[in-house]
């Protein structure tokens, strides 16, 4: 009788022992694919910031490659300008999330050609707007 109620306790404990290992298993595995789905949200995060870089660098290259006076600027890049609309209509097609009421870039031009884009975008996944700010000034 001793040999089947110990090879009872060993059973046992081997059975205990196997759950523990598939408990621990699935928690690995579990933290393993969180890990995985936060990889693909920053890699998502990370292509927008890297987009919404090229078209800031976009619309300051057409400020620059045209008349740089403060009157010219402030009319080929007023929200109204053709120049300004087709670099709008570039940046709503390629950045998430940007109506034509919520998310739209904001750029500011002062009286000392110093410009100021500001670029907001916003996935359906996200509950905050990122937002790319780029400063320059232009000079002759």
């Amino acid at each position: 009788m001793r040999t089947s109620a110990t090879s009872l306790r060993i059973g046992g404990s081997a059975l205990i022992e196997s759950l523990l290992a598939v408990l621990v298993f699935s928690v690995g595995l579990l933290s393993l694919l969180a890990l995985l789905t936060a990889t693909l949200k920053e890699s998502d995060n990370a292509r927008y910031r890297s987009e919404a870089s090229l078209l800031a660098s976009e619309l300051v290259s057409r400020m620059w490659s045209g008349e740089r006076s403060l009157q010219s600027l402030r009319q080929r890049f007023t929200s109204s300008a053709d120049e300004y609309q087709r670099w709008l209509e570039r940046v709503r097609s390629t950045l998430p999330g940007i109506t034509d009421n919520q998310n739209l870039p904001e750029l500011l031009i002062d009286d000392e050609r110093r410009i100021t884009l500001i670029l907001h975008w916003q996935t359906p996944s996200d509950t905050q707007q990122h937002h790319l700010v780029v400063v320059t000034r232009l000079t002759d």
